[in-house]
């Protein structure tokens, strides 16, 4: 099994409660999770400017408990310029820090679940493991 790596919509739709995203992940249950330290950031900000009804112990919590936090280490930042280099030679370059945070799932081997559809593209989906959450 491959691990599914969390896009901050995800994430933050998850810690809302959200019904989309408790449907997706029902339907991913058996995969293990993995949550970026920079998107559990931005969950924290979340907290911070009440985007998510969550304090940051609370977040923190739920996902140290059901999801492993992967370090952003100087090995992410290889693999977020290398996923950027492809992207940019087919045409198709993303945010930086998207790149940065969508580089935690080909780091790990895993597949990248995010709302943003710039990463549903075949361009993108060529050099990266895409699932699509959906929930619009």
């Amino acid at each position: 099994m491959t691990v599914l790596v969390f896009d901050n919509n995800l994430l933050s739709d998850y810690l809302n409660g959200v019904d989309d995203a408790r449907s997706f992940l029902e339907e991913h249950e058996r995969d293990p999770w993995g949550v970026p330290s920079i998107v559990l950031f931005e969950a924290l900000m979340g907290s911070l400017y009440g985007y998510i009804d969550a304090t940051p112990e609370e977040i923190i919590h739920s996902v140290t408990t059901s999801m492993e936090v992967l370090e952003t280490t100087r090995e992410t930042a290889t693999e977020g310029y290398e996923l950027q280099q492809a992207l940019q030679k087919r045409g198709a370059p993303v945010d930086q820090l998207d790149a940065l945070i969508a580089a935690s799932a080909r780091e790990h081997g895993g597949r990248f679940a995010t709302a943003e559809k710039q990463f549903w593209t075949d361009d993108v989906r060529a050099v990266l493991d895409v699932e699509e959450y959906d929930p619009y």
